[in-house]
């Protein structure tokens, strides 16, 4: 009792000195953040992940928080006010939800998904009788008669969230490790480190004997080492959360090994800044720190040139990666307080930029008065508080910098074109393909102008081919209609036996004469491999990556922005086939 006293009045301790330095002419314009997602059940299994009941309340608790911080004018409970302070955003609708003030990400996977949904509905509940402006106002609830109509399930509020595979450009910013062969053949090559071997011997006997008394005969023998150390301890943690039997034979001291020896691996796996890829000093292994810091920087710079009208608030959810990356790149997992950063997230955990000035000035302020503090909240208990830290190096009295200097230091590190990204990767994606084969100063750089991170990438090579294959048929078309109409042209029909011969001969799609009837005129073929964390399948063993068989499927890839419904681009599990296999070469020709 007397340790979890101590360690709630630590917690206060800052949010006082917060609270105090807020108490005066401080307004919040805008706030970035990453979100990992909530509690789902483990990669290893016979089951599929996806979001549990307990992670989408995990969700729901933090998006509560974030209404409690950035959506309320009032004074916050006694519950909320030991967690974080009362910071309004200026000019964000505070009840109802204004999708144009919001820009909201998420991984295409169905678990992060769900939760991105969960924590909006904990930002912005059901509510009725309120109308956002921008949406038409109580006008657009009243119909001509004087009825009033609510939204279904007493007011539930849409969010419009962009589900983003990783075969989509604009993955890069929001996990920059999943489609990069250069971070997973560093991640490969990990094992074969003197740290890794050390790891794997002296904690081998743990393994077996750990999960021979609780897990018998449920994950194969090989697996059971420090090359799986993440995939052990989720599969472990998942069955600690649900199974009592599993609880007491586990118990948490064992529990908390598996943790600390998950949290060295991944750390070194995302965080280790001395690894590079392809080229000396490229920060490989921190890859997805990188693309998420310059978004960060390119959706804070979208408001500030909006004037405060756009990017209120940027959401992104998304895996741990980032945080840890992020945590090394910035100095965090370097200060005092590096233990904290050099741990997995809890499930639910965020980190927060927030834009804010000093100024006692209802406009917006100038750029040069503009100010950015960074703030993490590790999990969603009750006893977790939403804190600031210092970034690059500064000390714990200057969690606050010039937006000026921010930009500064981020800029020592972001990667701000996908053509660079896509050349440290070694990537073969079709988006790296496509700007490769384009022409022009487009490279799919953020450039802090752009809400939506779209790209005005050139055509490539096959896509020009096609688009000069359409305008030659139609000019040989008006050149025959012409000469029908003024030339005396004359058209016969033949018998049936001509016409049978004409069919067998024709084209046939893209495959000419050659076509079956069971072929497709378009598609791609795909190595169907499970999405699986770096530090599982990828060190099982040397030589190359594994890859499944492959089959073959119609290339689908809607927008993935979906409002009243649940909607995602085509499933991104086969991104890891990548690795260790030849692109495959285009057709440039009809």
């Amino acid at each position: 009792m007397a340790s979890r006293s101590l360690r709630a009045l630590a917690a206060l301790l800052p949010l006082a000195s917060e609270a105090l330095a807020q108490s005066t002419n401080e307004t919040v314009w805008s706030s970035f953040a990453y979100v990992f997602y909530g509690e789902r059940t483990p990669l290893q299994g016979e089951l599929p992940s996806s979001l549990t009941p307990l992670g989408a309340q995990q969700l729901y608790s933090q998006g509560a928080l974030f209404r409690a911080r950035y959506l309320s004018n009032s004074s916050l409970s006694d519950e909320d006010n030991t967690i974080t302070t009362n910071a309004p955003i200026a000019g964000i609708e505070r009840l109802a939800l204004d999708n144009n003030q919001l820009s909201i990400y998420s991984t295409a996977d169905d678990y992060v998904v769900g939760g991105a949904l969960a924590f909006l509905q904990g930002l912005y509940p059901p509510v009725t009788g309120t109308f956002a402006y921008n949406n038409g106002g109580e006008n657009a609830s009243v119909l001509a008669n004087g009825t009033t109509v609510e939204y279904p399930l007493n007011g539930y509020q849409y969010p419009n969230i962009q589900s983003i595979p990783s075969t989509d450009l604009n993955s890069v910013w929001l996990e920059g490790h999943t489609a990069c062969a250069e971070y997973r053949s560093s991640g490969i090559t990990f094992r074969t480190t003197s740290v890794a071997e050390q790891m794997y011997d002296a904690t081998l006997a743990f393994y077996r004997t750990t999960f021979a008394d609780v897990f018998p005969n449920t994950l194969p023998s090989s697996m059971l080492n420090f090359d799986y150390a993440y995939d052990l301890y989720d599969y472990a943690q998942y069955a600690y959360n649900h199974d009592s039997s599993v609880r007491e034979a586990l118990n948490v001291d064992r529990l908390a090994i598996l943790r600390n020896l998950a949290d060295i691996q991944q750390f070194d796996l995302n965080g280790n800044l001395t690894a590079s890829g392809s080229r000396q000093g490229d920060m490989i292994r921190a890859i997805s720190g990188r693309t998420l810091a310059a978004k960060v920087v390119a959706q804070l710079s979208t408001h500030i040139h909006s004037a405060g009208t756009a990017n209120k608030m940027t959401l992104m959810f998304g895996s741990f990666e980032p945080f840890l990356a992020f945590f090394a790149l910035s100095d965090l997992a370097s200060t005092a307080s590096s233990g904290l950063f050099r741990l997995i997230p809890e499930p639910g955990s965020a980190m927060v930029f927030e834009l804010f000035s000093t100024v006692n000035d209802t406009s917006y302020p100038q750029e040069n008065e503009l100010w950015v503090r960074f703030l993490y909240r590790n999990g969603t208990d009750s006893d977790a508080p939403l804190m600031e830290y210092p970034l690059f190096g500064r000390g714990n009295s200057e969690t606050r910098m010039r937006w000026s200097d921010f930009q500064e230091g981020i800029s020592a590190f972001a990667i701000q074109e996908v053509s660079t990204w896509c050349d440290l990767c070694n990537s073969i994606t079709l988006f790296c393909d496509s700007l490769s084969y384009g022409s022009g100063s487009s490279s799919g750089s953020l450039g802090g102008t752009s809400g939506s991170g779209n790209s005005n990438a050139s055509l490539s090579a096959p896509v020009a081919g096609v688009i000069g294959a359409v305008t030659t048929l139609a000019v040989l078309g008006l050149a025959g209609t012409t000469a029908f109409v003024f030339g005396g042209l004359r058209l016969r029909r033949k018998d049936s036996l001509d016409a049978a011969k004409r069919r067998s001969s024709s084209l046939g799609g893209f495959k000419g004469a050659e076509k079956m009837a069971s072929d497709h005129d378009v598609s791609i073929a795909k190595s169907g491999a499970r999405h699986e964390r770096v530090g599982s399948w990828e060190l099982s063993g040397p030589g190359p990556v594994p890859t499944p068989t492959p089959a073959t499927v119609t290339e689908n890839n809607p927008s993935g922005i979906f409002g009243a419904s649940v909607r995602h681009h085509q499933r991104d599990d086969d991104v890891d086939s990548v690795l260790g296999a030849k692109p495959v070469d285009p057709v440039e020709r009809v």
